[in-house]
Formats: structure tokens, sequence, C-alpha cells
């Protein structure tokens, strides 16, 4: 009788591109939609779901994850995450994903259209057009050539800003406790104290995650010591303001004016602060436009569907919040490599009856070798240990899953051989290797034999005396049986005894299948590998 599979099902909390929906439906993920619903009925949804959706005005605190008993993933469409209870998602073992690079260009662009539209006074004219005047006295502006920009917080945003600036014929000056000196050298900004850059800057743009630290950086205190002529933009979040002072020192003349995306509550309540800010003459206001291009929406979409694909699937998320991932400047050599991991650990188990796992090395070579290794690390137990437990497994817990079975990967930095760079996993009794190419990821050794295999899908591993008509036998074997052979590979061993095939096949072999080849003439040892 067979057993019938429920699909994965991922429950949209709010709006969410088309692209991104084909990307899940694609690997046969169904879509729930509870846009606009109440929050009973989300929970309701979330009975039965392995994925959640949100944006900015979701709040998945610890009663939602609750109601979500089978949640793998969280993900957010969208760089904050400030909604999310990441800790009690760690606790519960459920990635936390957002897209922390898909919409950049959007918010580094909102961020120099709401600088030149204050500077301007753009929605000033546009208004007075639209009422038939013609006021180009009352409305004459200023450059943003020669001034000095100050940008709190140099990350992804905050350095595309500083780049940008620059081609305005800017200064640029910096404020992040968290970069060197020699960092911001690389960026060619000057790097402050926050203090020092408020009483410098002619305009001040935060772009700052919000937390317990930052929450009212820019309090009373600080609006002080800017200048009473400069102007504060905020495209990031809107807890970074503390909105009453800042009322109070643009209606005390201590600043020009504001640009504001965000508010600390969204969308503004009647009579609040952030109404009054949204009101006031010297604030240019939008809703929280910073990543609303059509272009942002199609990459947070696509990025969020195939990293939820990915974690739903059991491999390592790009996106990943609550997880170790590849960072720095060298990140993109190493992503590919963080999914050839989790494959490698999949295998790893598979390609003997007892696979010796107390004593595991990871060695890294060329490129990758002096990387942080712990995200590769994470990736490949994440892959050995699925299927291990009735709990998730995933990135978030594999290290602690790893810990209370005994087991613990050593690593090791070797110079490169052949390959630009290569990822080594084995034992005393058995290692495989594999590397990224520019047309994807390849095995290209497991123990003594080198090879060159797709690691994904239904492969057949075959040990067997080095002896004329073995690809026959197999070949007819496998005919017989009405699966299809999409790619193989053979490899000697250096002693020219024994020799290895690594076939791609188009669907599992049954266990009758797989005893047949065992009985063929001169065969050791037969694995049926799903990866």
């Amino acid at each position: 009788m067979a057993v019938s599979v429920r699909p994965k099902r991922v429950v949209i909390a709010e709006e969410f591109s088309g692209s991104g929906l084909s990307v899940l439906r694609q690997d046969g993920i169904e879509a729930v939609f509870c846009i606009g619903k109440t929050r009973e009925a989300l929970a309701d949804a979330l009975k039965d779901a392995d994925g959640l959706i949100v944006r900015s005005q979701t709040r998945v605190d610890r009663d939602l994850i609750a109601a979500g008993p089978k949640l793998h993933v969280v993900a957010r469409a969208g760089v904050g995450v400030d909604s999310i209870d990441v800790s009690a998602c760690t606790q519960a073992g459920i990635v936390v994903v957002n897209t922390p690079d898909a919409n950049v260009i959007a918010a580094v662009e909102q961020t120099f259209a709401l600088m030149l539209g204050l500077l301007r006074h753009t929605p000033q004219a546009y208004a007075s057009m639209k009422a038939g005047k013609w006021e180009r006295q009352t409305l004459v502006g200023g450059e943003l050539y020669g001034k000095a920009l100050g940008i709190a917080g140099l990350g992804r945003i905050g350095g595309a800003v500083a780049a940008r600036a620059r081609a305005f014929g800017m200064q640029v000056l910096v404020y992040d406790p968290y970069i060197s000196s020699v960092q911001a050298e690389a960026h060619d900004v000057q790097l402050l104290s926050l203090d020092d850059l408020l009483e410098r800057s002619d305009i001040v743009t935060l772009h700052m995650p919000l937390n317990d630290r930052t929450e009212s950086l820019i309090d009373a205190s600080r609006l002080k010591k800017m200048k009473p002529n400069a102007l504060l933009i905020n495209c990031a979040r809107g807890g970074l303001i503390d909105e009453d002072a800042l009322l109070a020192a643009l209606d005390g003349a201590q600043l020009a004016g504001a640009a504001l995306d965000v508010f600390a509550k969204e969308p503004p309540e009647r009579g609040s602060s952030s109404a009054r800010l949204q009101a006031h003459s010297l604030v240019l206001a939008t809703p929280h436009l910073g990543g609303s291009t059509r272009e942002a929406l199609e990459r947070v979409a696509v990025e969020l569907a195939r990293d939820i694909v990915n974690v739903l699937a059991g491999r390592p998320a790009e996106g990943a919040v609550n997880a170790p991932i590849p960072r720095g400047v060298d990140a993109h050599k190493v992503r590919p490599y963080l999914e050839l991991a989790y494959r490698i650990g999949v295998l790893y188990p598979q390609l003997h009856d007892r696979a010796e796992l107390s004593r595991i090395s990871m060695i890294l070579r060329g490129e990758i070798a002096e990387v942080d290794a712990a995200p590769l690390v994470t990736g490949f137990l994440s892959g050995l240990l699925q299927g291990t437990a009735d709990r998730r497994i995933s990135v978030v817990n594999a290290d602690a899953l790893a810990r209370e079975r005994g087991l613990s990967v050593e690593v090791h930095a070797k110079a490169s051989d052949e390959w630009v760079s290569s990822l080594e996993i084995g034992s005393s009794s058995q290692r495989v290797v594999g590397t990224a190419l520019h047309h994807g990821l390849r095995i290209v050794q497991i123990d003594d034999f080198e090879i060159d295999a797709n690691p994904a899908g239904s492969l057949i591993l075959t040990r067997h005396r080095d002896i004329p008509g073995m690809i026959g036998r197999v070949g007819s074997v496998l005919g017989d049986a009405g699966i299809n052979i999409s790619n193989m590979q053979v490899a000697r061993a250096a002693s020219g005894r024994d020799a290895m095939m690594v076939l791609s096949v188009d669907r599992a072999p049954e266990s009758a299948t797989v005893d047949a080849l065992r009985k063929v003439g001169g065969m050791l040892s037969v694995r049926s590998v799903q990866i």
C-alpha cells in the first residue's frame, strides 16, 4: 500500500511576490494565504505549517511560535527581524531567514531620494505646481556637493550610501562601533564617534539595526549636538530616534528638517508622536518604502523562497539569521562550499554500513583555507544528522545535537593542490573530497577513487574487480529494472585491482535490483545513495 506524503506547507502572512510563489510551487510546496486575516486565523493556519513568511507587520512571538509545532522556518521578506523573537525560534530549532542583500539598492536609492527631496523642497514644489502656482523664490534649495554626510552604520546599505555620496562630491563621515579603522580606510571614509559625527555633519543618515543598544540612539541630548541647519534622514528603523525629542528639536529650530521612511509604530496611530511627525511641515515622510521597488520585491521573494526550499529540505540557508553563515568580503567564495558540506554530510553515512563518526576531520584547501570554518562544520553536521531524531534538525541545532551524540569535527587548513579550493571530510577509514566549479558542485574523490560526480539525486555506487564487462552487466541489470542512467563515472584504485562506478539514475533502485547488482560476478559492494 502506497504511503501518502503530505506536501510541505508554508503560510504567507503578508504580501509576497508571485516569483517567490513560483519557486515554492516548483518544489512542491503548498502556499496558504493569511494576508489580512486575524492573528487567531494565522495561529490556526500554523498548526500544520512547515514555514511562515512575514514582512514587518506580523509579530512572531512565543505564542505564535507555539501555535506552529511543525515550523522549521520563519522567513522575513526584507532585512529587519525585530518583529521576530529570534531567541524563541532558536530554542525551538526553527531557522529564521531574511534577505539582507536583496533590497540594498532600493534602500540606498530611497535614502538619496529623501535626501534630495528634503534639500530641494521637491514635495512642496510639487504641491505648489498642482495648485497652479509658480513659486521659485520661496523654494530655493541646497546641493549635496561639498556637504558633510554622516552615516551611522557602515553595513551593506551604509557602505553603498557612502560610495554614492562620494560620487556626489560629499565628504563622508562614519560612526560604527563594529568596524575597524582599516575597514573605514577601505571604504575611504573617516571614522568618528557618534557625538563627533553629529557635530560635524550637514546631513545625518541612519543605517543601523534596532536593538537594546540602539533604541532611541538619537535622543534629545544627541539632537542638540547637531547643527541647526542640519538634516536627519532615517530609512532604517523608527525606534532609532526618540520621536518626542525630534518633534521638540524641529519645533525649537534645532534642526532644519527630517526625512523619515520609518516610524516607531507603523502605521502611526492618531495623535501619536509618529503621526505628528508625519504631518509636520519640516518632515518629508514616506510609508516605509525603503525596499518597495518592483525589482527589490522580486529579488526578495525569489531569494527568500530559495532559502525556504533549502531549509525544508534540511539544507543550510544563505540568509540564516540564527545560524553561522559566511560573512565578510570573501563570503561569496565560501557560500557554495556551505551547500557542498551539507551534501557531503548526507552522503557520508551512506557510503559504509558503519561509517566512522567518532573522529571526523575537515580539511580546507586553497582559497577557502583561511575562512571561518564554523558555517561549513554546521552545514556538514546538519546533513549528517538528517533522520537521526524526531525533532527538527537544522543548522540552528545541528551543533548541539552533535555534541549530544559525542560527535566533533576537527578542522585543518592546508595549501591547495589541483583545485582552487576543495573540501575534504573523512576519518581513518573513509574520506570524501568535493569542490565547487563554475557549473556546480562536484565530488572528486571517494576514498582512493578519483571521480567526478554531481552530489544530487539518486546515485548507485559500486565497488568491483577491475575486469572487462562490468559496465555492461550493471547496465543490463538496471535496464531490466526500467532504470535510466543519466551519467556514469568509472575510476580505478591506485593498485589497479579494484574500481568504483558512480551512476546517476532517474530513480532509486528497489531492494531486489540492488540484490541483483550484488550478485554480478566480481562485484564487491553496492550502495544506493540519496542526496
